[in-house]
C-alpha cells in the first residue's frame, strides 16, 4: 500500500506569509496574519500566494523580515496568556457560547447556527469592515454539535451554581410538579427555593422522566437519588410542596 505523500515546508514559504507547525504530527503551513492553518497539500508556492493575495492583499509588497517578524509575534502571542492569539480564541469561543445561548432562549433548531447565523455574520462582517474581519468570523464555531456542547455547558453550569447556593443557603424548601413531553412522557420537575444573600430565590433543580409509576415512593426515591448525587443536606430542608397528581 502507497504512502501519502506528505509536503515539506520551505524557508522561502516566509515570502508569502507563512511558518510551519506540527498538526497531528504533519507539517502543515500557517499564515502569521491571520493564523490560519492550511491542509499540508496546500504548502505549494502558489496557493500560499493566492491566500496572501486574497486574504492580505495590503501585505503582498512585504518582505521576508516582516514576515518573520509577524512569525516572532505569533510565537510569544501563543506562549503568553495575555498575547492578542489567546485573547482572540477566547473572544471566538465566547460568542459561541453567547450565540448558542440565544439559540436556545429562542427555542431554535441548532442547525440554524451553521446554516444562517453564521453566514450572516461572515457577509455582513466582510462588506462593513472587511476581509481580515471576517477571516475571524470564519472561525467561530457553530456546528449542530458544538451549539448543543455549549448548551450543555451552560446547562451544567447553571445547575452547579444553584446546588452551590442551597448548600450555603441556612435552610431550604422544594416544590414537586409534572409535565408531559412531546413524546406523552411524564417528567417531575422539582424547584427549590432557598435563601441567598439575604433574599429568597427559586430555581428549577430537576426534571427526570417517570417512565413507569408516579407513586410517592417512585418520587420520593428520585429526590433522594440526586439529594444524595449532589450530597445536599436533609437536615437544610424545612418544606416540601407536591401536587395532587402524585399517587399515594
Amino acid at each position: 500500500m502507497s504512502k501519502t505523500k506528505r509536503r515539506t515546508y520551505d524557508d522561502s514559504y516566509f515570502n508569502y506569509g507563512f511558518t510551519c507547525m506540527i498538526k497531528s504530527g504533519i507539517k502543515v503551513p500557517q499564515c502569521v496574519l491571520c493564523m490560519k492553518v492550511l491542509a499540508n497539500d496546500s504548502m505549494k508556492p502558489h496557493k500560499l500566494k493566492q491566500h496572501l493575495r486574497t486574504k492580505h492583499a495590503e501585505h503582498m509588497d512585504k518582505s521576508k523580515p516582516f514576515f518573520e517578524a509577524k512569525e516572532r509575534e505569533l510565537k510569544r502571542a501563543k506562549l503568553d496568556s495575555t498575547g492578542s492569539f489567546h485573547i482572540q480564541a477566547q473572544a471566538i469561543t465566547e460568542a459561541s457560547y453567547a450565540l448558542s445561548y440565544r439559540i436556545a432562549r429562542d427555542e431554535k433548531p441548532h442547525t440554524i447556527g451553521e446554516t444562517l447565523v453564521k453566514p450572516c455574520l461572515l457577509e455582513c462582517t466582510q462588506i462593513i469592515l472587511g476581509d481580515t474581519a471576517a477571516q475571524k468570523i470564519a472561525d467561530l464555531s457553530l456546528s449542530e454539535s458544538t451549539v448543543k456542547s455549549r448548551i450543555d455547558d451552560m446547562t451544567a453550569d447553571i445547575k452547579r451554581q444553584v446546588i452551590e447556593k442551597i448548600k450555603s443557603s441556612p435552610m431550604f424548601a422544594i416544590r414537586l410538579d409534572e409535565s408531559t413531553d412531546v413524546a406523552s412522557i411524564l417528567q417531575l420537575m422539582v424547584f427549590a427555593c432557598y435563601v441567598h444573600r439575604e433574599t429568597i430565590e427559586e430555581e428549577f433543580l430537576l426534571c427526570s422522566p417517570l417512565t413507569e409509576t408516579t407513586t410517592a415512593a417512585d418520587v420520593m426515591n428520585m429526590v433522594s437519588d440526586f439529594f444524595s448525587k449532589e450530597h445536599l443536606d436533609w437536615g437544610k430542608l424545612i418544606g416540601v410542596c407536591s401536587h395532587a397528581w402524585l399517587s399515594y
